[in-house]
């Protein structure tokens, strides 16, 4: 077809858009589009799709609803209009056979007002194909007033016989090809009825089988089930599982919802939602398959984790139910009373509701756990970027990296590295689960950068430099509140080119004051010691500070939020050496330094 063609509305086309007569939403819409300005090229590109509008163009234009406005016989598509407007009003009647009456039809045609049409005159002389024999002695027909052929077509096809003729098909005749062609029909054995019926019945037939299933979905009572499927549960996992209820749940994606699932004699392990979503061609086997069970709000005691993971005894349940695969959303790892939040990931269960693997990180992926199990022993691997930890107070680790093992009274990192405030720590940490749970620990640090680490933990104490140190920790308790209480630590520690703010040494052996010196500073190349960490604060024995010509030895206590120690205070001139022993005493903000006589 010529892009360039432009179309016009003829008669009957304005008269089928004002009746609505074209119910064909494709047919209409271009119809409606047609307006004798518009070239076919631009209205394909309205429309989106070339090849089909050039076939509703070419339809519109066989039925007589539209014309070319270059058109060369104006009459003969004025024609077309009327016998497609008759044909429109007859469309859904003329799948039966017609019955004898087209005397009547034809003498309405000779009668008829309207102008001679060569197409007309072919519509009535094909009637006689389609008119059965008259019966013997039938009275001749009705003649029909020559009023309009449309009136005599309409009562000619209200008188069809509603009985299909014998089983072996006529032979279409031009008038049936002319009127298939109009309506749609490609040929008699296909589609009856209006054009698009076929389609809006499998539409709807569709539309009421998908709101059949969702009701079946949403309305029925999952809850019968709920005792099988604890039963079932408990039997996979091999530890007691309780379940609140069962519903139907759509997002993210529709699937069976447990809810308020517990699972462990002490409820180790809680979960606010488990989401299956089952392989539907497994539905009716024997065994169902879940390509999915989506874990949400979950909250895992991690002492439980090697005992949830530990099986004897041969699973009945793998053989009626199979996991492919577990994810974790929006859920949290507890160990006494502190817990990691936040987690999702994935776990893997054998055929015999076994744990074997887990893979869990943070939302930014700051944070990542790994574990394998190993007939009951977990290998454990922990990797953090720019994580903080959790409690108060809360440390930044820049990189942080942990391997060791967990079983079920014991976890423990044999290997610690991390780099925090601008320097490293290395060691090793354990934690007992037993009756009495105990923590362990070694810790070796370089080079950290003592104010910002004293920003977390003593914010108004004011001292700089690189602290290196060594300690062994340990502490009982069965929170982590009562074990930094009990927390108890012994090494040794150093700092470098440090200086400690409102602390003025020099200026209290020089310049003396009644009620001691307060404010100025003290800097030193190296201060060592040996430290005792607590749960209350740090003392310093045998400290040695030295810087240049001032030096001093004693012993320190910083807890609290406050100082309180002794120091002999060594000050070297050019000819003489002063010697004088100082008390430092106060809160970190506004600390005392007195010369004792």
């Amino acid at each position: 077809m010529n892009e360039n063609a432009v179309y016009v509305k003829t008669d009957a086309g304005e008269e089928a858009v004002t009746k609505r007569t074209i119910v064909q939403r494709n047919l209409r819409s271009i119809l409606i589009m047609v307006d004798g300005r518009t070239p076919v090229g631009s209205l394909a590109q309205q429309f989106g799709d070339p090849l089909i509008v050039e076939g509703l163009i070419g339809e519109l234009e066989h039925r007589g609803l539209v014309r070319r406005v270059d058109a060369p016989n104006p009459s003969e598509v004025a024609d077309r209009a009327e016998l497609s407007s008759m044909l429109v009003d007859i469309e859904d009647l003329v799948s039966q056979p017609i019955t004898p009456v087209a005397d009547d039809i034809r003498r309405a045609h000779e009668k008829s007002s309207t102008p001679e049409s060569p197409v007309l005159e072919e519509f009535a002389m094909a009637l006689p194909e389609l008119a059965a024999p008259a019966p013997a002695g039938a009275a001749a027909p009705v003649a029909v007033p020559a009023d309009d052929v449309r009136s005599a077509i309409r009562r000619a096809m209200m008188s069809a016989s509603a009985a299909e003729s014998a089983p072996a098909e006529r032979p279409e005749g031009p008038l049936r090809r002319l009127f298939n062609l109009f309506t749609g029909r490609v040929g008699s054995g296909e589609r009856r009825g209006p054009p698009g019926s076929l389609g809006r019945r499998l539409f709807i037939g569709a539309l009421v089988f998908i709101l059949l299933l969702a009701g079946t979905f949403f309305l029925y009572p999952y809850n019968r089930h709920l005792p099988h499927i604890e039963e079932m549960a408990t039997e996979l996992l091999g530890h007691p599982v309780h379940i609140t209820s069962v519903s139907p749940s759509l997002l993210p994606e529709p699937s069976i919802a447990l809810e308020g699932v517990t699972v462990g004699a002490n409820r180790q392990l809680q979960i606010g939602a488990v989401k299956l979503l089952p392989r539907v061609s497994t539905l009716l086997s024997e065994r169902t398959v879940l390509r999915e069970v989506r874990i949400e709000q979950a909250g895992l005691d991690v002492s439980f984790l090697p005992i949830l993971s530990h099986r004897q005894d041969i699973n009945w349940a793998s053989r009626w139910v199979k996991v492919e695969r577990v994810s974790v959303i929006d859920s949290s790892l507890t160990l006494l009373d502190g817990a990691i939040g936040r987690l999702a990931g994935d776990l893997s269960i054998d055929d015999n509701g076994v744990l074997t693997r887990l893979s869990l990180n943070t939302p930014n992926g700051g944070l990542k756990l790994q574990g394998v199990n190993e007939s009951g022993t977990w290998k454990v691997s922990m990797t953090a970027l720019g994580w903080e930890t959790p409690g108060h107070p809360s440390l930044l680790f820049d990189v942080f990296e942990a391997q060791g093992t967990l079983s079920s009274r014991r976890l423990q990192f044999d290997k610690v590295d991390v780099k925090l405030y601008d320097g490293y720590a290395t060691g090793t940490v354990a934690l007992d689960f037993g009756d009495a749970p105990r923590f362990e620990g070694q810790v070796m640090t370089s080079r950290l950068g003592l104010a910002g680490l004293l920003k977390v933990l003593a914010p108004t104490l004011r001292l700089t430099g690189d602290l290196s140190m060594s300690l062994a920790l340990t502490a009982d308790g069965a929170d982590f509140e009562t074990l930094r209480r009990n927390l108890r630590g012994t090494g040794t520690l150093g700092v470098q080119r440090g200086q400690i703010e409102r602390v003025d040494l020099v200026q209290a052996v020089r310049i003396p004051r009644p009620g001691g010196v307060r404010g100025g500073s003290t800097r030193f190349d190296r201060l060592e010691g040996d430290a005792t960490v607590d749960g209350s604060g740090l003392s310093l024995g045998r400290v040695s500070m030295e810087s240049g010509l001032v030096g001093a030895q004693g012993a320190l206590r910083l807890a609290e939020g406050r100082f309180d120690g002794r120091l002999d205070v060594t000050l070297q001139g050019s000819a003489t050496t002063v010697r004088a022993p100082v008390g430092v005493e106060g809160a970190y903000a506004d600390p005392v330094v007195k010369l004792l006589r």
